[in-house]
């Protein structure tokens, strides 16, 4: 019976290589959560970015200039997505 049991604590011990193993899809699961942030902040800012460029312009020119020029440019080039953002894939 002692044989039995130190035979199955050895065969479930935690060694170095299974403890790294179930680490792994922790890890990769908060660099994920990690790169998901950045892209958040980084649409985050732009948005505001925008919003400060919008406002600059209305003092500066009035909103009918603001809005005149915005109409011409179309509503397809204002939700355009920043072209600077990449997604890295995890491996």
């Amino acid at each position: 019976m002692l044989h039995w049991l130190s035979n199955l604590i050895a065969h479930n011990a935690a060694t170095p290589e299974k403890q790294a193993e179930r680490a792994l899809g922790e890890l990769r699961m908060a660099l994920f959560q990690s790169e998901q942030r950045v892209l958040d902040a980084q649409l985050q800012a732009e948005y505001y970015r925008s919003r400060i460029a919008f406002c600059e312009a209305v003092f500066e020119a009035g909103i009918e200039q603001v809005f005149d020029k915005r109409k011409g440019q179309g509503e397809a080039a204002m939700h355009e997505m920043p072209r600077n953002l990449k997604l890295t894939r995890s491996q």
